[in-house]
């Protein structure tokens, strides 16, 4: 029907343009040769005509569009099923915190903003005089201990009274009695001597006790001594300063933090997805800060999460939390940017899975 109507249609167009032919041939004699071209155009191109050919048109814009969804669908597929990616990382390494020991007065810095500093170096100086003056006495104390030590060890009896043998008994009985008056009297000068070597032997060890005491008093003194100049424990770069030049400072104040050249990666990844994370699989690193430089890694290991940080996670993203993912960088890849590596800075990693 719609084919027969179309016909019917046609014939009545093409019979009202033949009535027409002579009015539109004198329209053409006054018209320019261009205006008669597109009447010509008009008349040999219907509507229908045109409109097949938009939406011929359209169809095969569709068609491409379609292809090219398709094909990029694909393609993404293969990628996902090669890779997994998160920009939901960032950079650490290893903080160490520099405190003072011992209180004191500032009176050196040694050290830069952000300057590479290496194990023992001395990095901050305090006032010496009060250690000076309680390592000297100290040392006056122990020398006065070792004195009496030896004065108490000079009290010990060296000669000891031994008790005579048992002798005959005299007949005479005024000779027993003397010789039974002369072994008690022996035997009460072998008793004091005794006891008092005991007192004696006892004062000793006191005095050697306050001797070992007095070098220990010395040895801490030394040490305190020694803490007001302030070393690096470990090198690296030099961060957090909080000290200067005359401040008072107290035992296990923090000075400053050297961050150690031992970077590495903690990428957060959607718990589903961590069966496909295996250590040792290899890591392509962007950090943001050096974003046309491609670095190397390979995971390490799933990092621990405290619970609470679980429960906070939770809140935010439907239930399913995101565990970090510890990343070790390829030495060879960040040789040079180790200490440009900031904890901190940005990153977005891709996990080679197959």
């Amino acid at each position: 029907m719609k084919l027969k109507n179309f016909l019917q249609q046609s014939q009545q167009v093409t019979r009202l343009s033949e009535q027409k032919t002579p009015v539109v041939s004198q329209e053409e004699s006054t018209n320019t040769p261009s205006e008669s071209n597109n009447a010509f155009k008009e008349r040999l191109s219907p509507p229908w005509v045109r409109h097949l050919l938009i939406l011929t048109g359209l169809g095969v814009v569709f068609s491409v569009v379609a292809v090219y969804i398709v094909n990029s669908a694909y393609k993404q597929w293969q990628y996902m099923q090669r890779y997994l990616e998160t920009d939901n990382a960032q950079i650490t390494a290893e903080i160490n915190p520099v405190t003072t020991r011992v209180s004191g007065i500032v009176t050196e810095i040694r050290f830069n903003d952000n300057q590479i500093v290496s194990p023992g170096m001395v990095l901050v100086k305090l006032d010496k005089s009060n250690y000076q003056l309680s390592l000297a006495r100290a040392k006056a104390s122990l020398e006065l201990a070792k004195q009496q030590a030896a004065l108490a060890q000079e009290k010990i009896p060296k000669i000891a009274i031994e008790v005579p043998s048992t002798q005959p008994v005299p007949e005479n009985k005024k000779a027993q009695i003397q010789q039974r008056a002369l072994i008690k009297k022996i035997a009460l000068q072998v008793e004091a001597l005794n006891r008092q070597k005991k007192i004696n032997e006892q004062q000793y060890k006191i005095a050697l006790a306050s001797f070992t005491q007095k070098q220990v008093e010395v040895k801490k003194a030394e040490l305190e001594l020694g803490y007001t100049n302030i070393v690096t424990p470990v090198g690296g770069v030099v961060g957090n300063k909080n000290v200067q030049v005359g401040q008072s400072v107290l035992p296990g104040q923090t000075l400053l933090s050297i961050i150690q050249p031992r970077p590495w990666i903690i990428a957060y990844f959607p718990e589903t997805q961590l069966e496909k994370i295996q250590p040792e699989q290899k890591v392509k690193i962007t950090v943001s800060a050096f974003a046309n430089r491609q670095f190397q890694g390979k995971v390490d290991s799933i990092a621990f999460m405290p619970q609470d940080n679980l429960m906070n996670n939770s809140a935010s993203s439907n239930s399913l939390h995101e565990i970090p993912v510890k990343i070790l960088f390829d030495k060879s890849s960040i040789q040079g940017y180790e200490s440009r590596f900031t904890p901190g800075m940005s990153a977005f990693v891709k996990v080679e899975i197959k």
